[in-house]
Formats: C-alpha cells, sequence, structure tokens
C-alpha cells in the first residue's frame, strides 16, 4: 500500500545555492549529500520531521529549459504553514522574494484557504498555503 510521496525532484542550475536557499533561507535539515555521478551530487533536504524530501538535482541545461518551457517557473512544489501570515513576514524579512503576496485562494469558493507565492535564488517559484485561514 502507498502511504505517502517520498520526494520531490527539483532541477537546479547551482546545486549549492538552492541547498543554501533552503538550509539558511527556510530552515530545510539536509538528509543526504553524496557524490552522484562525476560531477553532481544527490542532495535531499527536509522540513524538520517531515516524511517527504526535496531532492536538488543538477539539471542540465537543456533538461531545465524543456521544464521550464512545459511547466513555466512554478515548481508544482506546495508547502502547507500553520500561519501564513507570519511566514511571509519572516521569509520576507530575509530576502525572500513574493510574487504573490498572501491573500485568499481563488480555488476555494469557501474562502477557507488563503495562499502566497515565493520564488527562490533562480527565479523558481514555489506555493504556501494555509487551510481554515
Amino acid at each position: 500500500m502507498i502511504t505517502n510521496p517520498k520526494f520531490v525532484v527539483l532541477y537546479a542550475e547551482n546545486q549549492q545555492r538552492v541547498l543554501d536557499f533552503c538550509t539558511e533561507t527556510l530552515g530545510f535539515e539536509v538528509q543526504a549529500d553524496a557524490a552522484y555521478g562525476e560531477s553532481s551530487r544527490w542532495i535531499e533536504v527536509r522540513i524538520p520531521e517531515a516524511t517527504t524530501y526535496l531532492v536538488i538535482a543538477e539539471g542540465d541545461p537543456e533538461v531545465r529549459g524543456l521544464v521550464r518551457r512545459r511547466l513555466g517557473e512554478m515548481s508544482h512544489v506546495w508547502f502547507d504553514c500553520d500561519d501564513l501570515d507570519a511566514t511571509f513576514t519572516s521569509l520576507a524579512g530575509r530576502g525572500v522574494r513574493f510574487p504573490v503576496e498572501p491573500q485568499p485562494a481563488p480555488w476555494d469558493p469557501s474562502g477557507q484557504t488563503r495562499w502566497a507565492q515565493f520564488a527562490d535564488p533562480e527565479g523558481t517559484l514555489y506555493g504556501l498555503t494555509q487551510r481554515g485561514a
């Protein structure tokens, strides 16, 4: 039986830059950082105590270009948070860019969900949500 997602792969131009952002700015912890192939690394990070990891993969420019053309800049990785406004204030105070500031989620007609969108140093976009807001 499937129990939960194991990891999501993010393709980065510069693995170290995205790793630093995830650990130093977002507060994630490193679960694995090992050589992978001749010049790359296998890097897993996670929110403390979470069971799903983010793998920061070195994406060949052609692969990254294909992903961007198909999906745009959005990573399609979303994080729940218990207090969206506090999370926004904290991350914005650390210099994180928010193309979309906290607001009601248009996909929730009940009005119980709020969302925001932030960018990493490479311009990849991520979503934040708070349910029951």
